[in-house]
């Protein structure tokens, strides 16, 4: 089997002011991203309050973050 594609997304879950998930995924993310870094630049998104919830409420915290790794392998 060879390898056609290998993609990798950065998944971001935040809670609401009701406590709700509230998620995010950025695609092609940096290669070597650290916790500290993830968390800082989630920290300045909560605190810029530039993403609205469907409630109108706002992001309260980042509840977790994680990179995905998708490889797509053909049959030959």
């Amino acid at each position: 089997m060879a390898i056609k594609s290998e993609t990798k997304t950065l998944q971001l879950t935040f809670v609401d002011g009701a406590n709700k998930n509230v998620s995010y995924s950025v695609s092609n993310p940096k290669a070597g991203l650290k916790k500290e870094t993830v968390d800082a630049a989630a920290k300045a998104i909560v605190d810029a309050k530039i993403f609205a919830t469907t409630d109108g409420g706002n992001l309260a915290a980042l509840k977790s973050s994680q990179i995905v790794t998708r490889k797509v392998e053909t049959l030959e």
